[in-house]
Formats: C-alpha cells, sequence, structure tokens
C-alpha cells in the first residue's frame, strides 16, 4: 500500500464513519395506516430507539463511498521496478472522479414522495430513480441532493489537499538530500551518486550528464547502465578524447 491509497482508505473510513454516527433516520407517522417516511439525519446516540433507521439510505450511501474508494485504491495500486510510486496528474485524476461522481448524482436523483390526495402531507424523500425515467414528473428532493452534492465537493477538496500536501513534502526531501549530499566530499559524493543510482548527483564541476540524444551523449563507460544487468565488459578510455589528441 502506498502512500496515496493510505490517504484514499482514510478519507473512505471517515467518511464510513459520519455516516454510521449521523444515519437517516425513518419518522412515527401518528395516522393510523400511515407508511414511515424519510425524516431526517440525525446523531446516532439522540435517536437511536426512538426513530426506526433508514437501513435502505444508509446501505446506499456506505456503498457509493466504498466504490469510489475502491476505485480509487485500484487506480493507485501502481509502482515502479524498485517500489516508488511513479509520477502521475492527480488534479486531473481527482477532476475526472469529481466530473463521474456529479454525472451519476444527476442521472440518479433524489426525488419526492407522491403527496396524499386525501389529506395534505409536506413532501419527502421517495427513492433515487433515473432522471430520464417514468418518474421524471416528480420534483428532486433538493435538501437531499444539496447535501450530495457538497459531500462530493468538500471529499474531492480534502483528497486533492491531501496528495498535494504529499506531494510538496516529497519534493521538499529530495531538495533537502541534494544539498545535504551536495557538501559531501568528493569521494563521498561519488559513492553517494553510485549507490542511489545512475541519475543520481554528482560532484561541483563535473559535467551533469544529460539524457541520451542522436549524436551525442554521456560516456557510459563511467556509469553503469541499470537497464544492463550484466558485468561491464567495456574498458579503457574515451575514443573521441584519443581522436582528438592524434589530431
Amino acid at each position: 500500500m502506498n502512500k496515496y491509497q493510505r490517504v484514499v482508505l482514510i478519507v473512505a473510513a471517515v467518511n464510513i464513519v459520519l455516516m454510521l454516527l449521523f444515519p437517516p433516520f425513518l419518522d412515527n407517522p401518528l395516522r393510523r395506516g400511515a407508511l414511515p417516511s424519510f425524516e431526517g439525519f440525525y446523531p446516532l446516540w439522540s435517536a437511536f430507539g426512538l426513530k426506526r433507521i433508514h437501513s435502505e439510505l444508509l446501505t446506499l450511501q456506505v456503498l457509493f463511498v466504498a466504490i469510489n474508494g475502491l476505485l480509487a485504491w485500484l487506480l493507485l495500486d501502481r509502482q515502479g521496478p524498485k517500489g516508488e510510486v511513479p509520477e502521475f496528474r492527480y488534479t486531473r485524476a481527482i477532476s475526472f472522479f469529481l466530473v463521474g461522481n456529479l454525472a451519476v448524482l444527476f442521472a440518479f436523483p433524489p426525488f419526492e414522495s407522491y403527496v396524499s390526495l386525501a389529506k395534505f402531507e409536506p413532501p419527502s424523500f421517495g427513492g433515487f430513480y433515473f432522471v430520464l425515467g417514468d418518474k421524471s414528473h416528480r420534483n428532486f428532493f433538493i435538501p437531499l441532493l444539496y447535501m450530495e452534492v457538497i459531500l462530493v465537493v468538500a471529499n474531492v477538496l480534502t483528497v486533492w489537499l491531501l496528495f498535494n500536501s504529499l506531494r510538496r513534502a516529497e519534493l521538499f526531501a529530495k531538495e533537502k538530500i541534494l544539498e545535504l549530499a551536495q557538501s559531501l566530499p568528493a569521494t563521498e559524493l561519488a559513492e553517494v551518486s553510485k549507490t542511489l543510482g545512475y541519475k543520481a548527483v554528482h560532484p561541483a564541476g563535473e559535467p551533469t550528464p544529460h539524457a541520451p540524444h542522436l549524436g551525442a551523449g554521456p560516456d557510459r563507460r563511467k556509469y553503469q547502465d541499470p537497464r544492463y544487468r550484466g558485468p561491464e565488459r567495456r574498458k579503457g578510455g574515451d575514443r573521441r578524447f584519443k581522436m582528438r589528441a592524434a589530431q
């Protein structure tokens, strides 16, 4: 589990805990024969035992968070050959998640229940239906829809801030390592560079090797190519300098 997956797990767990602490409850109708309907979200310790929990709505909420968390977990399950997390544009990925979640919420919005013709009753939550289905003539249950949108946006912003903090901390740690490495003597710096890898820091005063391209590039005989796992068979100096000296 990498650090980004850990953030997703923590955010999903916090959401589920909040949903269990503030679950949806049903009302207690006084009229005989009336079915209980959705009344609101209350703290569990204040309404449990006095009202019934709307178990269907609570199950949908938990499943929505669990599916989002599992999808983000699977997409972030990427590691390089050395166990590091590869670079990715998390801002774009989070934006796609936001657009996808809002599309699902508006495609299946909460609708109001039918108002009784015998006696006036205030409209309440009746269920989630497809926006273009046969329930399209009903009104949206605006309070619940607002709450869904606010929670999705708040979660997306929270994840973005946490990912941004992790990236900044990683860059700061790399800068500190480079500063400490540059303060080492040349011999120790060369040893550290060899230990860290092919593209590590190099002693001051020497040209920094760049990415090889056609016609020019660093002398690979002086550094071990990480893509080649066998023993180094090339020996001797750089023939380009010998040719220039002979001329």
